[in-house]
């Protein structure tokens, strides 16, 4: 019988490569590798899926290849270089030759780009002939990941010249292998496939049930039990991908700990696939970018075709009926051919995945996003909507209608570039072109069509991405975000920053702090200046929303801005003083490029931000990608899991269940109905934490799971007469995102008056009460609710008024001249996590290595200790607050 292991750390790992002791399998492959190297087969190439475990075999290849003795590795990520040199791509991976090996660097003289630009040869024949006598003569194994990336250089040679380089390097010197990693689809890319005809091609795949095993059962040994219908289940969910493998255990093991129920059965599984789904939603999402938008289509059609046995070409043709048959059955090939789909049968290969695609990827949906890249990106198609046919020479594709050959185009397949048949229709294209063009540039200028925000029109018509929109949104004192607010000091120290005058730009900056010193952005400026002006600052960068949400915004960058002044007053580090980059990412997918364009900026050590949980996730995988710590002080939800990502405030987790518990044990109301938005993930993150917890101490949900006051028919005041009389709630919980507050108030409005309607019946029926998440703690609540919001509960990460948090509450109240919120004490303690995890000679892998291992004191945070967990949660618990006589006051704890 197994013993309760409540408080045991989930084993599993989702998103990081595994060390050593939690990798099985691949025994094969390693040993195929051994043998070319034994062999003396200098370049070997290994290809996988995304997510398939590349980075883990890289981690783990020295310790499988250890009857190697004579064999140093090295690693080297070419994923950021595509825009780059090879003299630049050498300068780099010399430094990190001098990393991996623990080289003294003192006795290697590292070759400078203005050399190697003149004679790349002084990396071979003098920078590796140290190398090689330090190691005395071993052999030099360079693991190159990310080869492929060489293909999406501006510079079109790039590849074929990096190949080259390394290829003559190796007819130089025997004593150098090479270990290339690409992506499964580069495999048959013809560039790819003609520079490597002559190497070992090597699979990283599915691992086999064996393996598949091991990982299930291994890492909870003598915790977990799984009954044998359960490893069964869970093999033909996974099919063997240790991602999905670790996302379904990792969930597995989650609910077993909080059910403290140690043996998992068949059932068991079933009951978690949707949560490990939302689990692995960033994984999900980074393999599903790695496909063509034709491959969407074809992979959506299949998993539905799965699931309704019905034809997946007639799925597709029911939609766009002039789809050419072999075009689908092209990309169909291609898919099965790169390991997506069954090698027999038509059905997706990882069961797990199919789920996913149903859920968030639906045929119809993949259809119309389709529609709409054509419609923005490839405006010309319409010219190949003629009766005219073009031809396809070589491809063995043929005779396709105008809207397959942009399918073609879209598609990434690799058919080679129309030729035209005759000079008679290319004249006839280029005529209906200048046509056409010409009409729509009429029709646009008509209708005064605008760009989304951060693009800019190309030829007075099609809008593309404007950098120097994106690069307007970063600012370290050459421009302001806040435009709005006038100090005429601080646009002088500007003018002096962008001239890199900053002794003048100090002063200035401080004259601005004294017009207006309740303004945090010009206190970065002020301490940015101060730092420039010391030499070599430490730069960390803050990203918050600047064209809505100023109050949230402002919240933030006063903690930030606290934390960098206490810093800088104290000398900084070894005189190195702090530097703050403010980045604005409107809480939208901007977030990726404001992301892309921190990632650029390598004097960045850290990321404090995003401010809403969406816009963190779709930033989240950059970062990871940069090996770029990133600690939230306000993204709460539940489902952001990262190697790079850190919490500096409680999650949902805390809240939900406090929430729940207090609903439930303290106002004794049995019944709840939830209004939430089902596209947000704080929303849905708080929803399902409280949810569980409510039901779990019997509680019920009443119109399970949510009211979606997202929903174009939403009503708020039927939705509220509804859940009180039809349903007989007692409790409503507002678990709206920041951007619905308006629709939350006009909720809080309607219970106000229903309450007040129930307070007068014979006898009175008890009244609702109204419960929310830390999102509602905000002063426009109180200015904008009013009496509406009287009574509301509200779950908070931190209070000023607790007896821990009054020390820094004063100092914050002087500091900024009144109360401060939540969100600008874990701002401060993310900043100063990110401070203690600096160094003498700081890099982004020591910051965010010394992350992990941060422990401050209450002395040295907001007035709680910060210390993370081994998932990089931050350890404590929610707050829960009132709003009493219009403000907010804390509810003792019962």
């Amino acid at each position: 019988m197994i013993t309760s292991f409540k408080s045991q750390r989930n084993p599993y790992v989702i998103g990081r490569p595994i060390d050593q002791q939690l990798f099985f399998g691949r025994e094969k492959l390693f040993s195929a590798i051994q043998d070319d190297i034994q062999h003396n087969r200098h370049i070997i190439l290994l290809h996988g899926q995304r997510r398939i475990g590349k980075s883990s075999v890289i981690r783990n290849i020295s310790h499988e290849l250890n009857d190697l003795n004579e064999f140093v590795f090295v690693t080297f990520n070419l994923e950021h270089y595509s825009q780059k040199s090879l003299s630049e791509i050498l300068v780099d991976l010399a430094q990190e030759i001098l990393n991996d090996l623990s080289l003294e660097d003192q006795n290697i003289k590292l070759p400078e780009i203005t050399e190697l630009e003149l004679d790349t040869g002084i990396f071979s024949h003098q920078f590796l002939q140290q190398v090689y006598q330090l190691l005395e003569n071993k052999h030099l194994v360079l693991v190159l990941d990310e080869f492929d990336a060489l293909m999406n250089s501006h510079d079109s040679e790039l590849l074929e010249r990096v190949h080259q380089y390394f290829f003559s390097l190796i007819n130089f010197n025997k004593k150098l292998f090479l270990i290339l990693l690409i992506e499964q689809k580069s495999v048959n890319n013809h560039r790819i496939s003609k520079i490597f005809k002559d190497v070992p091609v090597r699979e990283i795949g599915l691992l086999n049930e064996d393996s598949t095993k091991k990982l299930i059962i291994n890492p909870a040994k003598s915790i977990l039990e799984y009954e044998e219908d359960a490893i069964k289940a869970i093999l033909y969910l996974s099919a063997g991908h240790p991602y999905f493998t670790q996302a379904i255990c990792f969930t597995i093991f989650g609910r077993a700990r909080e059910e403290d129920k140690w043996t998992v059965s068949s059932d068991d599984v079933k009951l978690i696939i949707n949560k490990a789904i939302e689990l692995a939603e960033a994984g999900l999402t980074w393999f599903w970018d790695g496909f063509s938008i034709l491959e969407k289509v074809v992979f959506a059609a299949i998993a539905e075709a799965q699931e309704n046995s019905n034809d997946y070409v007639e799925l597709i043709k029911k939609y766009r009926p002039d789809t050419e048959h072999k075009l689908i059955t092209e990309t169909n090939q291609l898919l099965r051919s790169n390991g997506f789909l069954d090698e027999i049968k038509e059905k997706v290969k990882i069961e797990f995945v199919r789920l996913w695609i149903i859920q968030r990827h639906p045929l119809k949906e993949e259809i119309n996003e389709l529609d709409k890249i054509e419609q923005k990106k490839n405006p010309s198609s319409i010219i190949l909507h003629s009766s005219t046919q073009l031809n396809t020479i070589d491809s063995g594709v043929v005779n396709h209608s105008g809207i397959n050959i942009n399918l073609h185009q879209l598609s990434e397949v690799n058919a080679p570039d129309i030729r035209a048949k005759s000079n008679l229709i290319i004249l006839t294209a280029i005529a209906s072109a200048v046509f056409i063009i010409s009409s729509i540039i009429v029709a646009s200028l008509a209708r005064g069509s605008k760009c989304e925000l951060g693009e800019r029109k190309q030829l007075g018509v099609f809008c593309v991405t404007d950098n120097s929109i994106i690069n307007g949104r970063i600012s370290r004192g050459d421009r302001t975000l806040f435009p709005e607010i006038n100090n005429i000091p601080r646009d002088k120290g500007i003018q002096a920053f962008q001239q890199g005058n900053y002794q003048e730009a100090t002063a200035l900056f401080q004259q601005a702090v004294k017009a207006n010193p309740y303004d945090p952005e010009v206190l970065i400026y002020y301490n940015n200046s101060l730092a420039r002006q010391q030499g070599f600052p430490l730069t960390l960068a803050v990203v918050v929303p600047l064209d809505k949400s100023t109050i949230t915004t402002q919240e933030v960058l006063r903690g930030v801005a606290q934390a960098q002044k206490q810093f800088n007053q104290q000398k900084g580090l070894n005189g190195k003083l702090l530097e703050i980059v403010i980045a604005n990412d409107s809480n939208t997918e901007k977030a990726k490029e404001v992301a892309q364009e921190l990632i650029k900026d390598s004097s960045i050590l850290g990321v404090i931000g995003h401010i809403s949980s969406d816009a963190t996730k779709i930033a989240l995988r950059e970062y990871e990608k940069a090996k770029l710590a990133v600690i939230s002080p306000t993204s709460t939800s539940i489902l952001l899991n990262n190697p790079v990502f850190f919490r500096a405030v409680s999650s949902d987790e805390g809240a939900g269940k406090t929430l729940a518990e207090y609903t439930y044990k303290n106002l004794q109301l049995k019944k709840a109905v939830i209004f939430a938005n089902p596209t947000n993930s704080y929303s849905n993150s708080i929803r399902e934490i409280f949810t569980n917890q409510f039901e779990k101490l019997g509680g019920e949900i009443v119109r399970k799971p949510l009211i979606d006051l997202t929903s174009p028919t939403f009503d708020a005041e039927k939705e509220v007469a509804k859940s009180v009389y039809g349903d007989q709630a007692e409790a409503v919980m507002l678990f709206s995102n920041t951007q619905k507050l308006d629709i939350t108030l006009n909720i809080a409005k309607e219970i106000t008056k229903r309450n007040e309607t129930l307070r007068t019946q014979n006898p009175p029926r008890r009244e609702l009460k109204m419960l929310a998440g830390d999102n509602l703690y905000k002063g426009d609540i109180l200015t904008n609710g009013g009496k509406n919001v009287e009574g509301l509960i509200i779950a908070v990460p931190w209070f000023r008024e607790t007896s821990q948090a009054q020390s820094f509450a004063r100092k914050s109240e002087q500091q900024w001249g009144g109360g401060i919120s939540w969100r600008t004490a874990t701002s401060f303690d993310a900043t100063q996590a990110l401070i203690k995890a600096l160094s003498n000679n700081p890099s982004r892998s020591t910051v965010l290595k010394g992350l992990a291992n941060v422990s401050l004191s209450a002395s040295e945070t907001s007035g709680y200790p910060l210390k993370f967990t081994s998932e990089r949660e931050r350890e404590g618990q929610s707050i829960l607050v009132r709003i009493k006589g219009g403000k907010f006051t804390i509810i003792p704890n019962d």
